[in-house]
């Protein structure tokens, strides 16, 4: 009988939680993509090619970042199901490696609605408004945020920081908190783990009220409210701006600051530092002055 996706993948995730010991955030991903294309692809593996991969990943004008995600969630689904003999070749291995567009951050650009935003973070309700305002003065990323467990916080003097155990990157990290760069988050973090005390250290740091790890989409949910509180809304009543744009917001303050960017790709555990250097083309205003000063010479 010839084996369909839906009858596999949760074979698939299985064996990669225990033979490859991806990150749940990793397997997470995987779930949401392969369960998405199994419901559109009703016949034996065999029969899907790379045509229709790419038809389906790009679907509906997606982001470059989304289309390489779904396609290398497929890629490891077909590489698993030839190596379990469930289809005789993997499509992708086909499929033209393409250059990335490095496209530039988009931090939130008005201070106006910087002061928006932080007053509506300042309304909402607990746990969200500590995970916002983590998100705001850190510049951490969402997934980030909601893995931290208890025994990941170190707020000893001098010593304040965030272990990042399973970054986006594959590089374990330390976010660095101060009194001065992360104010609010510090006092937000010292108050929450006063009410977790006596819970074990590997606890989630941030509990629903089911006392489950908090979720993507709750947390998405909870963004909503923050935006429309703020008057950032669409024509569709949608947020104008995403939660990574927090982050990227960070990235841009830290260079209007004059921060060196050695010292902002560390903040923003970039690895690559083109992805760093993208902050530092948003900053027309300091080329602008150099070009007049220039002139008036």
């Amino acid at each position: 009988m010839a084996s369909m996706m839906s009858d596999l993948v949760e074979a698939f995730l299985n064996d990669a939680h225990h033979r490859e010991r991806l990150s749940q955030n990793t397997l997470r991903a995987y779930r949401y993509e392969l369960l998405a294309a199994a419901d559109h692809f009703l016949t034996a593996l065999d029969e899907i090619s790379l045509d229709d991969l790419e038809s389906w990943a790009s679907r509906g004008g997606s982001a470059p970042s989304t289309v390489g995600r779904r396609i290398a969630s497929l890629g490891q689904f077909f590489s698993w199901a030839v190596r379990k003999k469930h289809c005789t070749s993997n499509p992708l291995t086909q499929r033209e490696p393409r250059r990335r567009l490095q496209r530039l951050p988009r931090p939130i650009r008005s201070s106006d609605e910087r002061s928006a935003i932080d007053s509506a973070i300042a309304t909402a309700a607990q746990p969200y408004r500590l995970i916002f305002t983590l998100l705001r003065e850190t510049g951490m990323r969402p997934g980030e945020v909601l893995t931290l467990n208890i025994g990941d916080v170190t707020l000893d003097a001098g010593r304040e920081g965030l272990r990042v155990c399973e970054p986006k990157n594959g590089v374990e990290r330390v976010v660095v908190l101060g009194s001065e760069a992360t104010p609010r988050s510090i006092r937000g973090l010292r108050a929450h783990l006063k009410q977790l005390k006596g819970q074990p250290t590997h606890a989630p740091l941030f509990r629903s009220n089911r006392g489950t790890r908090i979720s993507y989409d709750s947390l998405h949910y909870q963004w909503s409210h923050v935006c429309e509180s703020a008057g950032l809304l669409d024509e569709k009543g949608k947020p104008r701006y995403t939660l990574h744009q927090l982050r990227h917001t960070r990235g841009a303050e830290l260079i209007e600051q004059g921060q060196r960017m050695e010292i902002v790709q560390r903040v923003l555990g970039h690895r690559d530092p083109r992805s760093t250097q993208g902050y530092a083309e948003l900053n027309e205003a300091q080329v602008r002055a150099a070009l007049e000063q220039n002139k008036r010479r």
